[in-house]
């Protein structure tokens, strides 16, 4: 056996020694996914890559946007409990006969179980499905002297789904992560009815089902 040879063997050995080390080094101070039973987390919605900003918490698909917080909690290993509720209120205008002021209200709530599976290093993907609930109303407020006039209109959505999504634990009890939904929504809404004053009438209900726009979101565990 030629020294040459030898001394080539010797090198490889050495540097698979090495890489083996490193990567046993790198996998130990991995960030592991905070996914054990018991463990529970705030969750947080962003908007999506092209426009990173605070956006209406997504309440199911097609439901009524608005601004909330997230909570999950692991029942067991990789099976978290999940819920979303959203509120936002808003006005403009003003009450003059002219152009009338008109003050908006939306809320919503989706309740929703992940199934994670297993991590790939520090990112955990999961799965899930999930009920939502959402609502809306509107009144808008008319002044002619000292009397006021108030017409109402209202709407609600119920949706059913399933979700895909992953989080990224980049520090220990912080993961960001991404999501996209596939649902089935259905909605009705009621608006003023001109020829009577203060009564409303149905709308026609309307349905959908498809994909939602996905979103970021952030996830810090307490």
């Amino acid at each position: 056996m030629s020294r040459s040879f030898v001394k080539f063997v010797f090198t490889l050995l050495i540097i698979v020694g090495v890489t083996n080390i490193s990567r046993a080094q790198d996998e130990a101070n991995i960030t592991r996914p905070s996914t054990k039973a018991g463990s529970a987390a705030w969750i947080f919605s962003f908007g999506g890559l092209s426009d990173l900003g605070m956006k209406a918490m997504p309440i199911g698909l097609g439901t009524v946007g608005a601004t909330g917080i997230g909570y999950k909690y692991y029942l067991s290993d990789d099976m978290a409990l999940r819920a979303r509720l959203g509120f936002a209120t808003s006005s403009s205008g003003a009450d003059t006969l002219s152009t009338g002021k008109i003050s908006l209200l939306n809320y919503g709530i989706a309740v929703g179980v992940e199934l994670h599976t297993r991590p790939v290093y520090s990112t955990s993907p999961y799965f899930g499905a999930q009920l939502s609930f959402a609502g809306n109303s509107s009144t808008t407020t008319n002044k002619t002297g000292t009397t006021s006039f108030e017409s109402k209109s209202s709407g609600s959505s119920l949706g059913i789904g399933v979700f895909a999504g992953f989080d990224w634990y980049f520090t220990h009890a912080i993961a960001v992560g991404g999501e996209y939904s596939l649902g089935f929504t259905t909605n009705s809404s009621s608006s003023p009815n001109p020829s009577t004053s203060g009564a409303t009438i149905d709308n026609p209900s309307s349905s959908s089902i498809g994909i939602s726009s996905g979103n970021v979101h952030l996830v810090v565990h307490f």
